[in-house]
């Protein structure tokens, strides 16, 4: 299963309470959620692209080359021309908020392939972490009446681009960047993946896993379960960090408090999306580059909890 830390998407997208402040006191209510992005503002999506253009505007993979080199670049004008009008990441270029990389990302375009024309709104609703991104209006606004294809392609992500799949729509005849996600890669029966429970029966890092937790998505993220991961006030050990996620759902969230605070994570939390067909939540602390699972447990969408055999730590 590839995975992403979406909390990163999220910040790129002005999206919070994913996770419990490490630094302020601005989530102490206990009560986040998550926000939609701002719409563009732009007319209407009512224009009709042709499928067939020119061979110098007929080619997706020219324009993923265009915003690499905007990045490489870092070029947030040069950026804007690549991205369509429709993308959740226009709030984000027009804001200023884009974080260009130290040195080029690399990108391939004899990796890349197009793998699906005119996809729908109902096949990108099923990317890794889209219901997050978007809601079902805003999706169908955006696909309505416009070509579309969708292009796997070998790069390194930004802080826009986050997965292997690129989804991009026409707009005046040139094919523009959308989104970029993940392909859902989920089994039949998630249970028959899982790996074995592990309990932090110490409380040294998880205090609890509230399974009835119930995030506040404003509409979005209809197709998820939701968990809340709280940490203790009071570490048992030594970690840098904490990753929490969810390994079918793919959702990832690291906690940390700098290097300043090697124990920064205590007494925060991190919400959990979860795949309704079952999932499991994966706590891992890191330390000096070393990474402990200490907290394995499955999601059974028949109980809708936790059900554990203590075991030892790996």
């Amino acid at each position: 299963m590839r995975r992403r830390t979406y909390l990163h998407l999220a910040g790129a997208l002005g999206v919070t309470g994913l996770s419990g402040c490490l630094t302020t006191d601005d989530n102490s209510s206990g009560d986040p959620g998550t926000a939609s992005p701002e719409p563009s503002e732009t007319d209407s999506p009512t224009e009709t692209d042709s499928p067939t253009e020119t061979a110098e505007t007929d080619d997706p993979v020219a324009t993923i080359e265009a915003y690499f080199e905007a990045v490489s670049a870092g070029d947030a004008d040069a950026l804007r021309e690549t991205v369509h009008d429709e993308s959740p990441y226009v709030p984000t270029i027009d804001a200023g908020e884009v974080t260009f990389p130290d040195s080029p990302p690399a990108f391939d375009p004899d990796t890349a392939e197009t793998v699906e024309s005119d996809p729908t709104p109902a096949q990108i609703r099923e990317f890794e972490a889209a219901g997050f991104v978007f809601d079902d209006g805003e999706l169908n606004d955006a696909f309505s009446g416009r070509s579309g294809v969708l292009v796997e392609a070998a790069s390194e992500p930004t802080n826009l681009s986050m997965g292997e799949t690129w989804v991009l729509l026409r707009e005046s005849g040139e094919w523009r960047v959308f989104w970029v996600g993940t392909r859902p890669d989920v089994p039949d029966e998630p249970s028959e993946v899982f790996d074995p429970e592990i309990v932090d029966t110490e409380h040294d890092v998880v205090a609890e896993v509230d399974w009835e937790y119930d995030q506040d998505t404003d509409g979005a993220v209809s197709n998820v379960e939701w968990a809340q991961v709280v940490m203790t006030d009071t570490p048992g050990i030594k970690a840098e960090a904490i990753r929490v996620e969810s390994t079918i759902e793919g959702w990832e969230t690291e906690l940390s408090g700098g290097g300043n605070e090697p124990d920064g994570w205590a007494g925060t939390w991190a919400n959990v999306a979860l795949h309704e067909d079952g999932d499991q939540i994966v706590v891992t602390a890191i330390s000096n580059g070393t990474e402990t699972v200490v907290h394995r447990v499955h999601y059974e969408p028949a109980t809708g909890n936790e059900i554990s055999t203590p075991t030892e730590t790996e």
